[in-house]
């Protein structure tokens, strides 16, 4: 089974490198966290959730709501509508 940091990297597509550098960890324990070979400390977590904008409890499996992909979600829908208004308002 997958670990949900696992799908995370995979769905945006993310290198496991580039990751590690920027979180200022070896790659290897990069590895080791999505393998579970290690458990993350709650530092390492919250540093892991604010990295890849969802909540802990998104990481940790408890939550199913990937804060990127709503805010993505919201952007369009916001889009949409103020596409509607602007039409909307020219008809007036």
């Amino acid at each position: 089974m997958k670990t949900r940091l696992a799908e995370i990297i995979q769905s945006r597509g993310l290198e496991r490198k580039q990751i590690a550098s920027d979180l200022e960890i070896e790659r290897r324990t990069l590895d080791n966290y999505i393998n579970e070979y290690t458990l993350m400390h709650s530092d390492i977590i919250r540093k892991m959730a604010q990295y890849f904008n969802v909540s802990t409890d998104y990481l940790l499996g408890i939550d199913n709501l990937d804060d990127e992909f709503l805010n993505e979600k919201i952007d369009i829908i916001t889009k949409e509508l103020k596409e509607i208004v602007y039409h909307l308002n020219k008809k007036s």
